[in-house]
């Protein structure tokens, strides 16, 4: 069995990621990561869309919006909860079906299917009469925000259930709000037992992440582990994967045949240092994340302010491959300015600092322009000091 170094695992992990390899389309980031995660925090800039910055700079949002939200007839992606909430090639919706299925015979979605149940008879009658619709276009005095379920109204709880077990989809999104639509397709299988769907996703995973232990690759599509660990297991006596140790992790790892003979991509980077969003395959598992950076990553969205550390929403900050600190970036779109609200090194000598402060003031600048800001506002918090000169 071979062993790689904690370095090697990591810079195989960040080109298998999309980084440094000369990616040029929002399609080939995502065919890369095989999954964008959605979230609605929109301080600096949604999370769905931040994988494709870090991996391309300066993009066309308004392309990624039409790719990801469009109302094509055949879309080529489609709205699911893969990691959570996430955008995924439409190739892949039949390897949900059995996470589908589970959902669709779960007492609760079975509830919401009775025919004596007319609130969701309402719901089914409105999107057979309308379309696809947001929640807003729902009129229903039970369509209104309550105390559970994220403040959720009973209509918007039915409508993500159908979603789960895939009675209902997403049909594109009018100002981040979701569409809803009737499922054409309801009812057709894949034709694909259980156990291959979850083996595809495994390698899929796999692939994606590059060097990966059993817990990292069950969590890219949120499979148990003990669900994951006899599928993994067939993967490699079948050849689809091959297992390697990793020095200092404890558990083997898991990589894609010919994954260690590839050659490494021969880009000159012009972005050595690279914003990444928490809810980026990057970083989005803080055990992953310190094992392999040794960065500590702790989303504070849900902190009382006077006990946050970081900041609100801090970006990680990539430098090679190395995670080297961290920024909270606050988009005022009313003043078109990118505040700076805390910026933060991790033990950086005063040479690196020397070194890197000029990548980092290139990055926030793209960054500016990329959300249309005009103005880029220094921090105010921190143990790194910006040049006085930003503007």
């Amino acid at each position: 069995m071979q062993t790689l170094s904690n370095q090697e695992a990591r810079q195989l992990s960040l080109a298998s990621l999309g980084v440094n390899r000369g990616l040029k389309t929002i399609d080939q980031v995502i065919e890369t990561l095989n999954l964008i995660q959605i979230d609605s925090v929109n301080v600096f800039a949604r999370a769905h869309l931040m994988p494709v910055f870090t991996r391309l700079g300066n993009y066309d949002l308004a392309e990624f919006e039409r790719l990801a939200f469009g109302a094509g007839a055949k879309p080529t992606y489609l709205e699911y909860w893969a990691h959570c909430a996430a955008l995924i090639p439409e190739r892949d919706w039949k390897l949900f079906e059995f996470r589908r299925n589970e959902y669709l015979n779960k007492r609760s979605i079975q509830e919401i299917l009775k025919p004596g149940n007319k609130t969701a008879q309402w719901v089914f009658g409105e999107l057979r009469q309308n379309g696809a619709m947001t929640i807003s276009e729902f009129e229903h005095d039970l369509n209104k925000r309550g105390g559970s379920w994220w403040g959720w109204s009973e209509v918007k709880v039915i409508l993500e259930r159908l979603v789960f077990a895939g009675v209902v989809v997403s049909a594109g999104r009018h100002n981040f709000q979701r569409k809803y639509s009737l499922n054409p397709s309801f009812g057709e299988t894949s034709g694909l037992t259980k156990d291959q769907q979850i083996q595809a996703l495994l390698v899929q995973a796999a692939t994606s992440l590059g060097v990966a232990t059993e817990a990292d690759i069950a969590d890219y599509y949120r499979l148990t582990r003990p669900t994951a660990r006899p599928q993994l297991k067939q993967l490699v006596e079948q050849g689809a994967l091959e297992i390697v140790e990793v020095d200092s992790w404890k558990d083997p790892a898991f990589i894609a045949p010919g994954l260690l003979s590839k050659p490494k991509a021969d880009v000159s980077d012009q972005r050595p240092l690279k914003l990444v969003n928490p809810f980026d395959p990057i970083m989005w598992n803080r055990e992953r994340t310190k094992r392999l950076f040794d960065f500590d990553y702790l989303i504070e969205i849900y902190t009382p302010e006077a006990k946050r550390k970081y900041g609100y929403y801090t970006l990680g900050l990539l430098y090679g491959d190395r995670l080297i600190g961290r920024v909270d970036l606050k988009h005022e779109r009313k003043g078109r300015k990118l505040l700076v609200q805390s910026l933060w090194h991790e033990n950086l000598t005063a040479a690196e600092l020397t070194e890197i402060t000029p990548w980092l003031k290139q990055e926030l600048e793209l960054a500016m322009t990329w959300v249309g800001a005009e103005t880029l506002i220094p921090p105010t918090k921190g143990n790194w000091p910006l040049m006085a000169g930003l503007s």
